[in-house]
């Protein structure tokens, strides 16, 4: 009979690393290391080691008995820290409280649990996949480190949500189409006859944001178009409160003069404040600026004018997402079956803040297009 390979100890791990157990055993623990000082280079290299070598600790170890049957998403910590703003706080609150309801029903509809882990310190997620017998994660927290989402891969199926994969390593993806948001907005612009339009509030430090951005390039290279690369400036200084930047968009834009933007497509965090900013500085909306947005929150039918803006299916992502998982915890989709990279397109919902240029003669040639499918609310 073939005897069984020895399990992995921490203590080869430790030998592997040049580093001393008690520190191995902080790390993959997620103690953080006690009174030991762990660097996250250090970190991580432990954490590719113990993968590489095939590392199982006795609790993960002890799963396979078990009648548990939980799944964890992980989430990125809300905004308000960074921002200390609470009305983006909110907005975000309410986008993630689609994906959590919808995850909880789904997956409570084949009897497993939901339990979430907002990532802010990562060395305790390693405790929480080590003392829980969680049988699959998704993951909705933007930009990770590279290392933590490998570690976290070669132990449970892994789907990640809205966001772009940065690796080699075969992971399932679902997120909502960044480059539609900007093409779906700037078709629908283009087609009211506006020549003249400008983008803001894409933060550089985020992989769709960056979609967004590349995006935009494209249109206004395919269109030859105007950047108006100042107001993308205003949104690179990611520090800044929110408002502030929308101060200085109004400031721009009047700095500019008969060159200024007809239209303006951002996220609603900024839009539905510029709406109000830009009645208080006497700009007309939508009969000298339109304003389109990007995420088509609960304010928007309620401004005035009311803020036609992108819906996005965050329900219809997560239940794709969720049937991913399920697939994949139940082993029919195959452990060495192509990972899957899904896209969802978002929805024009057109409202009253965009004026009807069309009749005008188009300052540059248009090239035709077919126009995106949209909905209309009144």
């Amino acid at each position: 009979m073939r005897t069984p390979p020895r399990p992995i100890t921490q203590a080869q791990i430790a030998r592997k690393a040049g580093i001393s157990q008690a520190a191995v055993s902080a790390i993959l623990s997620g103690t953080g290391g006690g009174t030991l000082t762990v660097s996250d280079e250090t970190r991580q290299r432990v954490l590719a080691i113990a993968e590489k070598l095939g590392y199982v600790s006795r609790k993960t170890a002890s799963r396979a008995g078990s009648n548990t049957r939980n799944v964890l998403i992980v989430c990125p910590q809300g905004p308000r820290q960074a921002t200390n703003e609470e009305w983006i706080e909110n907005t975000y609150q309410t986008l993630m409280g689609k994906v959590l309801t919808t995850a909880s029903q789904q997956l409570n509809e084949q009897d497993f649990t939901l339990s979430v882990f907002h990532l802010g310190e990562s060395t305790r997620l390693t405790q929480w996949l080590a003392e829980s017998d969680v049988r699959g994660v998704l993951w909705h927290a933007a930009d990770t480190d590279t290392a933590l989402l490998h570690w976290v891969a070669s132990r449970v199926p892994l789907v990640l949500l809205n966001r772009e994969r940065r690796s080699a390593t075969p992971m399932d993806v679902v997120s909502i189409d960044q480059e539609m948001n900007i093409r779906m907005a700037a078709e629908h612009l283009w087609s009211l006859g506006h020549r003249r339009i400008a983008t803001f509030g894409h933060c550089p430090d985020n992989s769709f944001f960056r979609a967004r951005v590349n995006a935009w390039r494209q249109f206004t290279e395919e269109r030859d178009i105007r950047n108006y690369t100042e107001f993308q400036k205003i949104s690179d200084a990611s520090d800044r409160p929110a408002l502030e930047k929308v101060d200085e968009i109004i400031a721009t834009w009047k700095n500019l003069g008969t060159d200024a933007p007809t239209a303006l497509i951002t996220s609603d965090v900024f839009a539905l404040p510029l709406l109000h900013r830009a009645a208080i500085a006497g700009i007309a909306v939508p009969r000298q600026l339109s304003v389109v947005g990007i995420d088509n929150t609960s304010a928007c039918p309620l401004m005035t004018p009311a803020l036609t803006s992108l819906d996005q299916p965050f329900e219809e992502m997560t239940r794709v997402a969720v049937d991913l998982l399920l697939h994949r915890m139940a082993g029919s989709a195959g452990g060495d079956s192509p990972s899957q990279n899904v896209r969802i397109a978002p929805r024009l919902v057109i409202r009253r803040s965009v004026h009807d240029l069309s009749a005008r003669p188009p300052a540059t040639t248009a090239r035709t297009t077919a126009r995106p499918r949209a909905a209309t609310t009144t």
